[in-house]
């Protein structure tokens, strides 16, 4: 029985972290589905406001399960209230980016593009934060950025008219990027406070934008019947709600950059969601993204391993 014990907790949180990656790669499929396959049910900027605001109010239920009050939050966000919002400014930009872009491309497609982000951040990190570069993070960079590159210019020439959707994909993937610097800069912040308060203000950023919308005269779509209202709960209460949670669970257990290493598997996920969908991808565009995604491995590895080492040497 102690045995038993002894093997389901050393599993649990690589099971936590598959349960995660299910759900963010399902999310993109899911996004598609309402926006980008007829009948369209959703407009990409309506998926992105009801993700985040079912988000937000699932994250408010988890503050009252651990009893947070207002008082605690104000104190825990006040040190940090710069760097929050202008993570929730990228997060804004990053939810509208990306669901918008399945309204014209695969769900595959965007979820390759925007989990190139890692290649952007060790930039960042190596000039801004002085990060050091090692053989595998160097490997890491060339395979994403010459198979990021082969699978654009695959993407643009396979799939002609389609480049709006997948410059919005471009786009998400920059602001996912400036968001994850930002939360460099929130470390050491209570997690479930940083990511409630994040939502909920990302929220409130995105409302402006569609009554912008709405007032220049875009055809904006929300349908609400079983698959639309099915769909928004899945990407708000699940993939954006609960997925943090668990996400947060396997942090405490395997520390953030081990736990972030799995994330490259998110992609893999949407493209079996692209075959589900009858939009399977072309193989040399499959394998132009594999090596890409293989690049970010290596690199999210590597400085897993890094911050491994770091955490393991004596402290003098």
């Amino acid at each position: 029985m102690i045995i038993t014990c002894l093997i389901v907790s050393s599993k649990r949180p690589y099971l936590l972290l598959a349960t995660i990656i299910l759900l963010w790669g399902a999310n993109f499929v899911v996004s598609r589905f309402l926006s980008g396959i007829d009948p369209v049910r959703v407009s990409g900027v309506f998926y992105a406001l009801f993700r985040y605001l079912f988000g937000a109010l699932t994250m408010i239920f988890v503050m009252l399960y651990q009893k947070q009050g207002l008082t605690e939050i104000g104190n825990e966000i006040r040190p940090y209230r710069s760097t929050l919002l202008l993570s929730a400014f990228f997060s804004s930009i990053f939810v509208i980016a990306i669901h918008t872009s399945t309204e014209f491309v695969s769900s595959g497609t965007t979820s390759i593009i925007v989990n190139l982000c890692p290649i952007l951040v060790l930039v960042y990190g190596v000039f801004y934060l002085k990060e050091r570069v090692t053989l595998i993070k160097a490997t890491g960079f060339l395979l994403g950025v010459i198979g990021g590159l082969i699978f654009l210019w695959n993407s643009f020439a396979l799939a002609p008219g389609l480049e709006l959707g997948i410059f919005l994909a471009v786009i998400g993937m920059v602001a996912w990027g400036a968001y994850t610097v930002t939360l460099h800069y929130l470390e050491g912040a209570n997690r479930y406070i940083v990511m409630t308060v994040k939502h909920a203000v990302s929220t409130l950023m995105i409302l402006p934008i569609i009554a912008f919308m709405i007032l220049e005269g875009s055809q904006l779509i929300l349908i609400f019947d079983a698959w639309s209202i099915a769909g928004l709960l899945f990407a708000g209460v699940f993939a954006s709600g609960l997925a943090y949670v668990l996400y947060f669970s396997a942090i405490e257990i395997l520390g953030a950059p081990k736990a972030s290493s799995f994330l490259f598997l998110v992609p893999f996920v949407s493209v079996i969601g692209d075959f589900v969908l009858g939009e399977p991808p072309a193989i040399i565009t499959l394998f132009a993204g594999s090596i890409a995604l293989i690049g970010v491995a290596l690199v999210r590895f590597s400085s897993a391993a890094e911050m491994d080492s770091i955490s393991e040497k004596p402290v003098n």
